[in-house]
């Protein structure tokens, strides 16, 4: 619970690392797309899937959908929504609870 008050004490912080996280995974998925379609050097899945992972899911989630990448990839269709499941509830948790 000291951590959900801390976060809450510093709410314009979070919410602009929450912002930033969400607009580069956004950005990393679209470049990854355009890379694959070059055949060019691609971001490793496992930097997409931390920075998901790391308050980035909703970006992820809406780079998957706009741009139709890595939609096949069950690593991705289950991860990705499951990180932003779990990111809104530690956000609903921070204002319940802080």
């Amino acid at each position: 619970m000291i951590i959900l008050r801390f976060i809450y004490e510093y709410i314009l912080f979070f919410g602009i690392f929450f912002f930033l996280m969400n607009l580069i995974t956004f950005a990393l998925f679209h470049s990854d797309k355009r890379k694959a379609e070059k055949h060019a050097f691609r971001i490793p899945e496992r930097d997409l899937l931390g920075f998901s992972a790391c308050f980035g899911a909703l970006g992820g989630i809406l780079g998957m959908v706009l741009f139709h990448h890595k939609t096949r990839k069950p690593k991705f269709y289950v991860l990705v929504p499951l990180f932003a499941v779990l990111q809104l509830i530690l956000i609903i948790m921070i204002f319940v609870y802080a």
